[in-house]
């Protein structure tokens, strides 16, 4: 049971949510379609399906926007010091072009050879840098998540800043880095696919999380997905957009690094 959350919530949460009507039983690998519908009514008839629609009944929650940006300080015995910046991204049935954006030039930004790795890798500011779209229905989270030292930790920062200020530059990737991340990640999800365990899992959280049907369309959209999309996205959900920075650092380092809220969101 999660820190915070009673029994009684638990159990509210699972009668509202732990249905027939809101499930979906994924099976991959050498069987019979017939003989998988024998067992599901075998093992799951007597489950009774909620009289309404969960998402009915309870509709989905409209994040707000963030009305400004925060930083935060988390202090604990650590070595290194993590700092991570978060914005709201774009959601399933609200903005799908974004979607397929992020994931490319998150991807881009991911490559060793990137500018972004480059001038935060390579320069030594950090030990290691990721960029990340989590596609969600109701507002997928985008993050920047780094590793640094605390004798860096100001100057890492201020030159991540830099590189988001950059992210629209018409150079800052080349059209051979956004085609061979496109065709990238389409060979990375067309191999997972090859693993029956590891589909029947990529099945059920793109059901729970999206539909079929969005990943059904993923890999063809992802195709289209072009520089203009992309710098769309960075314009709607990244620049000039309210953020959260927090920083994960003992107090020893903290003594040296001498971060402040304002350092972690860009000020």
């Amino acid at each position: 049971m999660r820190a915070g959350l009673l029994p009684e919530q638990g159990d509210d949460r699972a009668a509202r949510y732990y249905v027939p009507n809101n499930s979906a039983l994924v099976v991959t690998g050498d069987v019979q379609a017939a003989d998988v519908y024998k067992m599901v009514q075998e093992f799951f008839a007597e489950w009774p399906r909620r009289e309404k629609d969960p998402f009915v009944e309870f509709p989905l929650v409209e994040h707000p926007p963030l009305p400004k940006s925060e930083g935060s300080i988390i202090k604990q015995p650590v070595t290194n010091v993590i700092m991570e910046i978060g914005w709201q991204g774009p959601s399933i049935g609200k903005d799908n072009a974004a979607t397929y954006a992020a994931d490319v030039f998150s991807f881009i930004m991911q490559q060793p050879d990137s500018r972004f790795q480059r001038n935060l890798v390579d320069s030594g500011l950090v030990n290691g840098v990721a960029i990340g779209y989590y596609t969600q229905r109701n507002v997928g989270p985008i993050n920047i998540v780094a590793q640094t030292t605390p004798d860096k930790a100001k100057a890492a920062l201020r030159a991540i800043y830099n590189e988001i200020a950059h992210f629209n530059d018409k150079d800052y990737y080349t059209d051979e880095q956004l085609e061979s991340a496109k065709a990238l990640l389409e060979a990375d999800d067309l191999y997972s696919r090859e693993k029956f365990d590891e589909y029947a899992k990529t099945l059920g959280f793109w059901w729970s999380s999206t539909g079929i049907d969005y990943f059904r369309g993923y890999l063809g959209n992802l195709r289209r997905t072009s520089r203009a999309e992309i710098s769309r996205y960075i314009t709607t959900y990244i620049q000039g957009k309210s953020h959260v920075g927090l920083a994960l650092i003992s107090e020893q380092a903290q003594q040296q690094a001498k971060l402040t809220p304002e350092d972690l969101i860009g000020q």
